[in-house]
């Protein structure tokens, strides 16, 4: 019964999913043309979140809103499941774009839409091409006062683990002097589990630390900022008996 429960969710959950994306694209469309299309987008894109996870029976636990101080930051969080971008979008209180698969850019509308609405896509092949796409798209983000989200391991773990932290979201921080805010997920990969399309119920527990300041930093440091960030994620979540 219990196995069926699961599926009948994930299937309602899936039409759901569907359904408000479609519909939030269509809205994310029609403001385009308009100069108020990126403060427009940002509420189209957090009711579409809380939508989604509000049918899918998911809870979500904040903790750290008060680290948030500014309004431009480098996010960075660890990557367990799909059902991270939902969280993220839905309860981190900033106007801000994540760095998206370039196989999105495929989706008829979808595509098209957050390309317009400055989604830096990243394609693995041709890693120059995309380096030179995100530079030049996160000059405009910041132009627009936008944040930008970035997932250091650069895919999701599927479990209790810290993936190595890539470089890539570092040099943006150190570039453009802005400061890193580490946002920690919990419980995620056990609500959406990796390579399937099952939805449990469940909670997630969303943990903002205080950001990391780059303003006396150089490139010289990026390596020394990678592994200091790596290790403040796995030192908080062994705290928390998390890690597997």
């Amino acid at each position: 019964m219990t196995r069926f429960l699961i599926v009948l969710r994930s299937l309602w959950s899936t039409i759901n999913l569907f359904i408000s994306s479609l519909l939030s694209a269509l809205a994310a469309l029609v403001v385009i043309p308009f100069p108020f299309k990126h403060s427009a987008f940002n509420k189209i894109v957090r009711i579409w979140a809380n939508w989604n996870l509000l049918v899918s029976g998911i809870k979500v636990e904040v903790h750290g809103l008060e680290n948030i101080k500014e309004s431009s930051y480098i996010i960075v969080s660890n990557h367990e499941s799909a059902l991270d971008i939902f969280v993220l979008f839905s309860k981190i209180p900033l106007n801000f774009r994540m760095i998206a698969k370039g196989s999105l850019m495929q989706i008829p509308l979808v595509g098209f839409v957050m390309k317009k609405h400055l989604f830096p896509f990243v394609n693995k092949k041709e890693i120059k091409k995309t380096i030179t796409t995100v530079n030049q798209i996160f000059k405009e983000l910041r132009e627009h006062h936008l944040s930008i989200c970035i997932f250091p391991e650069g895919t999701r773990s599927g479990n209790k683990e810290i993936l190595p932290f890539k470089k890539g979201a570092f040099v943006l921080a150190l570039e453009h002097h802005l400061p890193i805010l580490p946002v920690i997920l919990r419980g995620t990969g056990d609500i959406t589990p990796t390579h399937t399309l099952l939805v449990r119920s469940g909670k997630v527990i969303v943990n903002i630390l205080p950001p990391i300041e780059t303003q006396k930093c150089s490139l010289e440091h990026r390596d020394h900022l990678v592994k200091k960030t790596e290790n403040l994620f796995k030192d908080f979540l062994k705290n928390q008996c998390y890690l597997a």
